[in-house]
């Protein structure tokens, strides 16, 4: 049954993200306090990790009590859970994932970081592509990171935003999701192009 289960989740996965490439759903974008969101995100996930023997915590680097972004809260909340469901199943027990958010004037950056197996170098730039996945992982039932990078990618792209990553092999992986805090409908002409 789990094959079955991880089958139409990759099904569901797929579609999403061509929905994406489509642009078929249209960007909700809402004033949205990202402080807020992330905190309640981080300990609506807290009993999940805590079954699986992780340590799971919540920094606020921001340096403010609410940071206020255009964003489209659903498709955010879902780019970061799927980072930390990646952080989460390559993360050993007893290990840490740690979500925590900075900002300046104009971006807020939203961090997952992990204690994890790690990402070789060679394979950092392939990491976004559908279907890759860690070697490590592939002893392991969870599958892979499969289609959640492409979708999460997409997701930060479509809000005119980045992802950039770093990792060290045997000590862990940090992912950052780069938004602009303003939404501006030209910007999304001029993205359009490339």
């Amino acid at each position: 049954a789990s094959e079955t289960r991880r089958l139409s989740r990759l099904v569901d996965a797929m579609l999403k993200l061509s929905r994406l490439e489509n642009n078929a759903n249209e960007l909700k974008t809402e004033r949205t306090d990202v402080i807020y969101l992330l905190r309640s995100l981080v300990s609506s996930q807290h009993a999940l990790f805590h079954e699986k023997g992780l340590h799971l915590r919540f920094i606020n680097e921001s340096g403010r009590d609410e940071l206020m972004a255009d964003i489209d809260a659903d498709l955010i909340r879902e780019a970061v859970v799927n980072l930390m469901s990646n952080a989460m199943r390559y993360t050993p027990e007893g290990g840490w994932v740690v979500v925590s958010v900075l900002s300046d004037r104009k971006h807020v950056s939203i961090a997952v970081s992990d204690t994890g197996i790690g990402i070789a170098k060679d394979d950092l730039s392939r990491i976004f592509g559908r279907f890759w996945r860690a070697d490590a992982s592939r002893a392991r039932e969870a599958g892979g990171l499969g289609v959640g990078l492409a979708v999460t990618k997409q997701i930060v792209e479509r809000h005119h935003g980045y992802i950039s990553v770093e990792s060290e092999l045997g000590k862990g992986t940090t992912f950052t999701i780069h938004l602009p805090r303003e939404h501006t409908a030209d910007a999304a002409s001029t993205t359009m192009e490339h």
